[in-house]
């Protein structure tokens, strides 16, 4: 049994017994208060229902949210005014990894600011596309702070942040219903087609800043730019999960780079195994990971094979 299904039946089995911290709002509209977790989450509420949480209660709206982003298969989509919680970005790229749609929203003010802006350059360079609000007014924020996965939704006052957590006077709403997850999901998709094109803009910003082209073996002294890292491919190796690895040593634990295409883009490349012993040239921010160099690869674009 997977973690996560070991997580999800071992707190299944505890709300069984003491129910789920909160208040749980069934399909009657009845409401009861419930005990403490003891440190176990719930991935999700029971089908249509809705589970309201007060932040100080428990200190641990962002294990709630994480919880329902381990178990999503298929989307993630948020709109967060701020975000500063390495925890939850760091379960948004590992969805990612594994073949979920992650796409976000975040207001362009907040975004950019010293606390925000190093969990905008995670997400980005693990190759999530983060659209930013500009109102055409030049008025206005981003102020919705909302979740939406497979079958539920996760939306209040709450931004992701420390101070949030762990201090203010914060609600969040978890649901279930259909119709609200697919309401949720539909403004979501809206906003993010509105606002499309940012995260273009952004990548188009850092390839003006290029470094230039290096050898795979100095990426390590360069990570966080943007350049191109050419070097001879000696693999192409595809997970179980569909994400293809891109391997330039015969030892990839040794290696001091990689790269990688997460499954939802290996369509648009092809069969990469073709490419073995061939001098390739990859562009992209040059990202850590595991101790190693890492390039993401979302568009062929980034790929060029030497003459």
């Amino acid at each position: 049994m997977s973690p996560h299904l070991r997580r999800a039946s071992a707190a299944l089995a505890f709300a069984s017994v003491t129910g789920i911290g909160g208040y749980l709002i069934g399909q009657n509209g009845s409401t009861s208060a419930e005990t403490a977790l003891g440190g176990v989450v719930l991935p999700a509420p029971a089908p249509n229902t809705t589970r309201l949480l007060y932040s100080l209660d428990q200190k641990q709206n962002d294990q709630e949210l994480i919880a329902l982003i381990d178990a999503t298969k298929k989307r993630a989509y948020f709109a967060m005014y701020e975000f500063t919680l390495k925890d939850i970005a760091d379960a948004l790229v590992a969805a990612k990894r594994r073949g979920v749609d992650v796409r976000g929203l975040v207001d362009a003010g907040e975004s950019a600011n010293s606390y925000d802006a190093p969990i905008m350059t995670e997400l980005s360079a693990a190759g999530i596309p983060i659209e930013t609000e500009h109102h055409v007014d030049g008025q206005g924020i981003m102020h919705i702070k909302a979740l939406v996965t497979d079958t539920a939704y996760a939306i209040g006052s709450y931004n992701w942040t420390s101070s949030a957590t762990n201090e203010n006077d914060e609600i969040l709403e978890i649901g279930t219903s259909p119709v609200l997850v697919s309401a949720y999901a539909s403004l979501l998709e809206r906003l993010l087609q509105k606002y499309a094109g940012t995260a273009a803009a952004a990548q188009s910003a850092a390839a003006s800043a290029s470094i230039g082209t290096i050898d795979y073996t100095e990426a390590p002294q360069h990570i966080g730019a943007y350049a191109s890292v050419r070097g001879t491919l000696i693999s192409a190796y595809t997970a179980s999960s569909g994400t293809v690895f891109l391997d330039f040593c015969k030892s990839y634990k040794t290696c001091p780079f990689s790269a990688v295409i997460f499954s939802g883009d290996t369509k648009a490349f092809g069969d990469l195994s073709r490419l073995a012993g061939k001098t390739v040239t990859l562009t992209g921010t040059i990202t850590a990971y595991n101790s190693r160099a890492e390039i993401k690869l979302t568009n062929p674009n980034q790929l060029s094979v030497a003459p």
